[in-house]
């Protein structure tokens, strides 16, 4: 069954379904606007697209004051033929209750209601399997409740099943007996941030959204209202403001701070502005009452004192409110106080920068000073928020010290993973009166934070060129990501031109970082035109050695590398690699290319069938994705694309890796489409779209016309030979074979070798050479298993059970596909665990024209033909005549379409 759709709630819906599908049933508990009401409404949908009834009720506390209402509801929707068969005295009853009928005969007791109702839901139950759904349990009222306590733990849970939904801490008047209690906590970060940014539009960045899911607790109520506060009020939240609260609980806390002392609400108003409140804090402050104060507003439940001197305010929005609570001239003061005392640079510094609102360049240049100091901890978010309000408190007279903040202020964002508010920094620099050197930098940060998207940018590449040209230090800069920019469009010529430039360029000004950079687009490049690279790698090698701060260069030369060894069959040195590299970035805080080495790292593991190490990948640079925005988004989702190809739903990856093409075409990443669709045009040979897998590889090998053949454009013809020859084109799957014969002389890898020989495989039987096919595949699987790359090796396994299969060689076909289930259960391949069965379910034929099992006497017979009886000895075993077994046998071999015993042994998979 398939779970409903609710971000971050999919494992909960599913148990919940298992819990439902058991026959126990489930109750969702969980705070006030935690989501409760949206799994449930998900549950329910999912159920009635099963067979059976649901009956709905969602009573609010107003209902709880009427009786009946709960019941009323619940059955409203129950077809009238159901009540037509009770009894005409239960009829009335109920349709009394239910206040279906006018109560001129007086009211009915309410023994006589729950007996009625349970009659009712017993007659339904008996025609059809039953669910209720209840919302908001602790409102249903209490006559509701009774008749529902008395009925259903009288009714069979498999044809009554219950669903419900329960505030945390309520006392219902009914709760279900015998159902499984569900815990609905706070939504995960990676779920909330991307509601929260959607429904306060353009008004709320990346930080600030997760700053909002904080702020809630992972409350989705809570956290939308915030939104949508910031929505209506209609401005960006500035770092460092209060944000807004959600009305009700602003309200309370006004009325919890106004039963305080003046002094006891100046105690809690400090602690809620600082970072870190704790009571020898505050007592350095200058709040000499802080115990007693303290003590006041833990009994008026604001916040509390715990053993340690730490003071909590129990709910992040609760602290949110008491500050947010203080005029703006009282939070200046308290962050003031603040600074007198505090030592920790980077925090006094923000407290510098909240206690004025005035330009002030002493408070800019401590916080140009913090937030160096934060970069150099590996603190790239921290230092962002630091220049940017650097920048705010820079008098805007000095036009360069802005300019260079703002620059900073990006190249921090952009460590940080925050792309958005790189651009947007490095925008606001453009869009002023600077001098070109500013704008030239400004362009570079906007390229830097564009990831695939720069293949569209010619304009602006373009006018950074013109900007440049003679400037010894950005040029080298500008021409990188001229070179990109053609990289992207595959135009070799140029791109090749720019980075040799530029490497060179950068080498000569001692620009380390621009030079490996320009290297990465060298490798990048000649390794896709088949030509060497060691001298660039030799070069990228030793300059590494040097420095071990270089960012993002040093993750693309790792990538290169790594592609380097994958490309030649080199998968533990891939995979060493790579993990270096994510080391690093973990080491150092900086995030930009990261993305690049995940991915990968996520590709060698599913090839060398480690699925879990892969998932694990996978997982952590969803993880990444959420926390920051990479500038290559797209691998994200075309990452989750693959894990589902290989242990979700071929389906879903599909629908997945076609927006990510989407998005690709759109960016004009045309490498980078050549890769997807080659795996695309795999997947849905997998699916068995033959002529959609065709079509797809074709355009994949299209984009790739202008570069020559390597390793991975030879297993893309491979991939298209195949294709071809199962949608009955063998003319044309002819011709591609010659051509990647031709390819593939010397420079090919081991792994590309035996794709080509699979390829030939599947040919070789579709024109009737069979024994060519098993012995190409024997060649192929050979291979695959000296590699190391057990689902590859699956892929020809399959292959090869079917073509045996066909020639009636099933015990050598189930032999076969017996070590490609081993294969898939031992790394966790569960879509090739699928192909796997499909294929073995094809060794027991079924009688043509029919699906008549044998019969029970057939069945022995066949058995022991299988043990090796002769129809005498059947016949002494059996106790029936010998006619009667040669009679049988002739039926089963007509029903199998076989004529011999050995043929039925064979048919039933034995040697």
């Amino acid at each position: 069954m398939t779970a409903g759709n609710v971000a971050g709630r999919q494992e909960l819906v599913q148990q919940a379904l298992a819990h439902w599908e058991s026959g126990r049933g489930a109750v969702l508990v969980g705070d006030a606007g935690m989501g409760k009401s949206t799994v449930l409404a998900a549950l329910a949908h999912v159920v009635r697209q099963q067979p059976g009834l649901v009956l709905s009720a969602s009573p609010t506390e107003a209902d709880a004051r009427m009786p009946f209402v709960t019941l009323i509801d619940l059955f409203a929707g129950v077809p009238a033929d159901h009540f037509d068969r009770l009894p005409l005295a239960t009829l009335r009853i109920v349709e009394v209750a239910l206040r279906r009928r006018d109560p001129a005969g007086g009211e009915v007791d309410s023994l006589a209601v729950c007996l009625g109702i349970f009659d009712l839901l017993r007659t339904i139950s008996e025609v059809v399997s039953t669910t209720l759904v209840l919302d908001d349990l602790q409102w249903v009222d209490p006559a509701s409740a009774e008749v529902l306590s008395f009925a259903v733990r009288r009714l069979a849970a498999e044809r009554l099943k219950v669903l419900a939904a329960l505030r945390s801490g309520a006392a219902p008047d009914w709760k279900p007996a015998g159902v499984t209690t569900l815990q609905v906590g706070p939504l995960a970060s990676e779920a909330l941030v991307p509601v929260v940014m959607q429904r306060a539009a353009d008004l709320v960045s990346r930080p600030i959204a997760q700053q909002i899911c904080t702020l809630s607790g992972g409350n989705p109520l809570f956290a939308l209202e915030i939104a949508d506060a910031v929505q209506r009020g209609g401005v960006r939240p500035v770092p460092g403001q209060p944000l807004p609260v959600p009305v009700h609980l602003d309200t309370l806390m006004r009325q919890r701070l106004a039963a305080l002392s003046r002094t006891a609400r100046d105690t809690v108003r400090l602690a809620a502005t600082a970072y870190r409140p704790t009571l020898a804090l505050l007592v350095q402050a200058g709040c000499d009452t802080a115990v007693a104060d303290l003590t006041a507003a833990s009994e008026a439940g604001v916040c509390d004192l715990d053993g340690n001197g730490t003071v909590s305010f129990g709910h992040p929005l609760l602290r949110a409110a008491v500050y947010s609570e203080a005029p703006v001239i009282v939070r200046m003061s308290m962050h003031a106080r603040l600074v007198e005392v505090i030592t920790d640079p980077i925090e006094r510094a923000r407290h510098l920068a909240l206690a004025t609102g005035l330009e002030d360049p002493t408070v800019a240049a401590a916080l140009t000073t913090a937030a160096e100091l934060a970069s150099g901890q590996g603190a790239a978010g921290v230092a962002r928020e630091l220049i940017g309000l650097a920048a705010l408190r820079t008098p805007v007279t000095d036009r360069a010290g802005w300019a260079e903040r703002k620059l900073t202020e990006a190249r921090y964002a952009h460590l940080a993973g925050l792309l958005s508010e790189a651009r947007e920094a490095a925008e606001a620099v453009l869009a002023a009166l600077v001098p070109r050197r500013f704008r030239t930098r400004a362009r570079l940060a906007v390229f830097d934070a564009s990831g695939n998207a720069i293949g569209r940018m010619g304009e602006q590449v373009a006018a950074a060129c013109a900007e440049a040209e003679d400037d010894v230090e950005l040029e080298p800069w500008v021409r990188v990501y001229s070179a990109v920019h053609h990289a992207a469009a595959l135009r070799t010529g140029p791109a090749l031109a720019d980075a040799a430039w530029a490497a060179k360029a950068a080498g000569t000004v001692g620009d380390v970082r621009a030079e490996l950079r320009a290297l990465h687009v060298l490798l990048s490049m000649k390794a896709r035109l088949g030509q060497p690279t060691e001298e660039e790698m030799d070069r990228a090698n030793r300059l590494m050695e040097r420095r071990t701060d270089l960012g993002e260069a040093a993750y693309l030369i790792h990538y290169e590398l790594a592609r380097t060894h994958l490309d030649n069959d080199r998968y533990d040195e891939a995979h060493d690699t790579l993990q270096q590299a994510a080391r690093l970035a973990g080491e150092f805080g900086t995030f930009g290319g990261l993305e690049w080495v995940l991915y990968l790292l996520a590709r060698v593991d599913w090839l060398r069938g480690r699925y879990d190490c892969a998932l694990a990948t996978v997982s952590r640079l969803q993880q990444l994705a959420v926390d920051v925005e990479p500038a290559y988004g797209h691998l994200v989702l075309w990452a989750s694309a693959e894990a589902e190809a290989a242990t979700g739903s071929l389906p879903r990856a599909i629908e997945l890796a076609e927006r990510v093409i989407e998005e690709t075409e759109r960016v004009g990443d045309v490498e980078r489409l050549a890769c997807f669709g080659h795996l695309l045009g795999t997947w849905r040979l997998l699916a068995g779209d033959f002529p959609g897998a065709v079509t797809t590889l074709q355009r994949a090998w299209g984009r790739l016309s202008s570069i020559a053949p390597d390793n991975q454009t030879r297993m893309l013809l491979a991939d298209l030979v195949e294709a071809l020859v199962d949608a009955g084109d063998l003319a044309q799957a002819r011709d591609l074979l010659v051509q990647l014969h031709d390819t593939d002389v010397g420079s090919a890898s081991p792994r590309a070798t035996a794709a080509t020989r699979r390829a030939t495989a599947v040919l070789s039987f579709a024109e009737g050479r069979a024994d060519d096919a098993i012995a190409l595949l024997g060649s192929s699987a050979d291979v695959y298993r000296r590699l190391g790359t057990p689902i590859e090796l699956v892929r020809v396994l399959v292959l090869a059970a079917g073509i045996e299969r066909r020639r009636r060689r099933r015990a050598t076909a189930r032999g076969l596909l017996d070590e490609a289930a081993q294969l898939c259960r031992t790394a966790g391949a569960t879509t090739w665990s699928g192909r796997v069965e499909a294929e073995r379910a094809r060794l027991t034929p079924t009688p043509r024209g029919q699906n008549t099992p044998l019969t029970p006497m057939e069945e022995r017979i066949a058995a022991l033909v299988v043990q090796g009886a002769t129809n005498r000895e059947i016949a002494r075993t059996l106790s029936i005549a010998v006619t009667t077994v040669e009679g049988s046998l002739t039926k089963i071999y007509r029903q199998f379409h076989i004529r011999s015993r050995v043929e039925l042994v064979r048919t039933l998979g034995h040697p």
